[in-house]
């Protein structure tokens, strides 16, 4: 019997480390795409019931592809790997942050609207800013490394495809104006994308 308890445990320690692995990003060690699909709508629905505010930022490594194309792929990584470092030693305890996909992240905001989340974001992107990268194998400077955000707050019976496009609506703004800022869902803004 003590065996077979024994087996059963271990067999429950090894399934849930696979399904850890299963929602993680292997690169940068932050919860992936997937993990990211199954808290927002988990998020939506508590926002919903609860009553509270909920925010998505979108982020974008600014000029990811020249870092690619200049220093290789293993400095592109570790570029991933340090922005996606700040975002989550910044971020509260109850938000999640994703690698969205490629060098775009994802941060779930509950609990606070866009105007809240401004402040957490601008501390996300000022640190990201300041900090001089050297490529590791051969302490080169790779300079400073920017990141573009885009923040929207979820309306009442807003769909979660919704909440997503007018986050990276936001975050083309930030794009198309200048890059390297915090751009918030509004009325302007949107006519200012259009």
């Amino acid at each position: 019997l003590n065996s077979s308890a024994n087996e059963i445990d271990s067999l429950r320690s090894h399934l849930e480390s696979v399904r850890t692995a299963s929602l993680t990003d292997m690169l940068t060690g932050l919860s992936n795409r997937r993990m990211f699909d199954e808290t927002l709508q988990l998020r939506m629905k508590e926002a919903e019931h609860e009553g509270y505010p909920l925010s998505l930022a979108i982020c974008d490594v600014d000029f990811f592809k020249k870092f690619n194309d200049t220093w290789g792929h293993q400095t592109g990584d570790q570029v991933l790997r340090f922005v996606s470092s700040v975002l989550s030693s910044l971020s509260l305890e109850d938000q999640l942050v994703a690698r969205y996909g490629g060098e775009e992240f994802a941060i779930i905001i509950p609990r606070l609207d866009d105007q809240a989340s401004h402040v957490i974001l601008e501390r996300m992107r000022k640190s990201i800013e300041a900090k001089q990268l050297k490529r590791k194998s051969t302490n080169d400077s790779l300079g400073n490394v920017t990141i573009s955000i885009g923040v929207a707050t979820l309306l009442p019976n807003e769909a979660g495809s919704s909440l997503i496009n007018r986050a990276d609506e936001m975050l083309y703004a930030s794009k198309k104006n200048g890059r390297n800022r915090v751009t918030l869902w509004s009325d302007e803004t949107k006519r200012a994308v259009a």
